[in-house]
């Protein structure tokens, strides 16, 4: 078994022996023996006894032990669920005995070579098989029992049961950003599921993982929204450069003071350690958790890795905060807009607070296993703190650590 091809084997030249290769949808680990079995079952009468000798005991155990969890879960947790269905139906339909056993030293090293090269083979078909995914009514189980489910299978197998899924245009357009970003800034071009997957990031506040998901989505009610509404049209318009307000214009290419002085501060902590700055696209922050700035696996740039994507999603979350409270809080006047000053602060509180956050996160004594490491905590923040000439070597659990930029003190007398 590979992830994407299986091997039926009867013996030594026998005509039944083929190889399978399944299509991509239904390529996961575990699939390949799955797809050989089922191609094999076809071959035989339904009372011809059947004994499966595969390379593993898992295939076996979801057979028989784990069974009657897996189809009170409706399979919605295991990787291969749509084929184990088919495969639970027709070994139900046969009426002779069916058995599974593990290879074991007693067999034959010319014969397990060549199954394993023939494994091989069955990857590089041009044209994959069909595998068979419908069911007799009679012999198909459907649902989840109510109480063997969690909320999270149930939406699972709510999803599973919509027939088409539409594509939305903006998603998908998004998501190219993200990708071609992320090619871009580490060399590697990642799938799609690894971007929706990089948002679970656990380095990544939980309202910051809704920021991105919605990003993605082009969910926030802006830009285009509005022109469906009639006499409201103007709300999708920037009240400060008079164009179409999207995500991406109001994280990049607006020309309010927010946007502006906040990637010039991001830009200045980051300068203090490393010697440029990547330049920020919209697709560079919705694929910033996948940004390896080194363009390889090298663990000691894990610390620059991190703090870059704190600085991006910290930055860019903050100013669509503050561009929500110029529009709804300070209802689009522009005299009670946030003044430089305010944005900076802000901005430098919000980073310090992360920077206290990791601190406070390594005690293990707290948070056990969850807790991060002390040493993942220096190679993100050092070289950008505030007096570190004075700090000692592990600064984690010492109190006043701040990044290296002050707040700026509002002009006047004594202040």
């Amino acid at each position: 078994d590979h992830v994407s091809g299986g091997v039926i084997w009867f013996g030594d030249n026998d005509p039944r022996n083929k190889l399978v290769k399944l299509p991509g949808e239904l390529a996961n680990p575990g699939a390949g023996e799955i797809g050989a079995l089922l191609h094999a079952i076809d071959t035989l009468p339904l009372n011809a006894p059947i004994h499966v000798s595969t390379k593993t005991h898992k295939l076996g155990k979801d057979l028989s032990v784990h069974l009657s969890n897996l189809e009170d879960q409706n399979w919605s947790t295991h990787p291969n669920g749509v084929i184990m269905k088919v495969l639970t139906a027709k070994l139900r339909s046969r009426s002779a005995l069916t058995t599974f056993s593990k290879w074991d030293h007693n067999t034959p090293k010319p014969i397990s070579n060549k199954i394993r090269m023939l494994a091989d083979e069955s990857i590089q078909k041009e044209q994959h098989d069909t595998i068979p995914t419908e069911i007799e009514n009679s012999l198909n189980l459907t649902g989840m029992k109510l109480t063997a489910g969690s909320q999270k299978n149930f939406y699972k197998n709510i999803r599973q049961t919509r027939r088409s899924k539409k594509q939305r245009r903006r998603t998908t357009m998004n998501l190219a950003m993200a990708i071609h970003a992320a090619r871009e800034i580490s060399g590697l071009t990642p799938s799609s599921e690894k971007v929706w997957a990089s948002i679970r990031d656990r380095d990544t506040p939980k309202n910051i993982r809704g920021f991105l998901w919605k990003c993605l989505h082009d969910a926030y009610k802006i830009g285009e929204f509005w022109d469906k509404i009639p006499h409201y049209e103007h709300r999708g318009i920037c009240g400060i450069c008079n164009s179409l307000e999207t995500m991406e214009h109001i994280l990049i290419g607006c020309e309010s003071v927010a946007s502006r002085t906040i990637w010039q501060a991001a830009e200045d902590l980051w300068c203090k350690r490393e010697d440029s700055w990547p330049e920020i696209r919209f697709g560079t922050i919705l694929s910033c958790n996948l940004a390896n700035l080194n363009h390889n696996n090298d663990k000691s740039t894990t610390g620059k890795n991190r703090l870059f994507k704190i600085l991006v999603l910290e930055s860019a979350h903050l100013i669509w905060k503050l561009r929500c409270e110029r529009t709804i809080k300070f209802e689009g006047v522009k005299e009670k807009f946030h003044s430089e000053n305010e944005i900076y602060n802000r901005w430098v509180h919000a980073i310090n607070t992360r920077l206290k956050f990791d601190r406070l996160l390594t005690d293990s004594m707290r948070y056990g296993k969850k807790a991060l490491k002390t040493e993942t905590v220096l190679k993100t923040w050092s070289g950008v703190l505030l007096n570190e000439e004075n700090l000692p070597d592990n600064w984690v659990h010492k109190s006043g650590v701040l990044v290296g930029m002050a707040p700026r003190r509002p002009p006047g007398r004594l202040r």
